[in-house]
């Protein structure tokens, strides 16, 4: 089970995501960020507290970073992000620079 918690910090907002970020929870990761992208031009996601995820989330992600710099707003990760996710990133082929990391 996922759960996401938008909160409001000094330069925009941070997105917690909790749980399993798999297909299962997609709608519910898209649904979040479209809010955050119409109330925010800064998003930090924080995936601290993952305990899984798969390709159908990472497009969903990558996907609301083009919307976010669509809309001249930023989007980024914070810290550095769960092995979990790092692996998805690797196996997938998708540039790891869009993403702003240095893995």
């Amino acid at each position: 089970m996922a759960k996401f918690q938008l909160k409001d910090a000094a330069e925009g907002k941070i997105l917690f995501a909790k749980g399993s970020l798999t297909i299962e929870h997609a709608c519910a990761l898209k649904e979040i960020l479209i809010q955050a992208l119409k109330t925010t031009d800064h998003l930090l996601i924080d995936l601290g507290e993952i305990t899984s995820f798969d390709l159908a989330c990472l497009q969903i992600l990558c996907s609301a970073h083009k919307s976010f710099n669509e809309a001249h707003k930023h989007m980024d990760l914070q810290d550095t992000p769960p092995e979990i996710f790092v692996k998805i990133l690797y196996d997938s082929g998708i540039d790891r620079s869009a993403f702003a990391m240095s893995i």
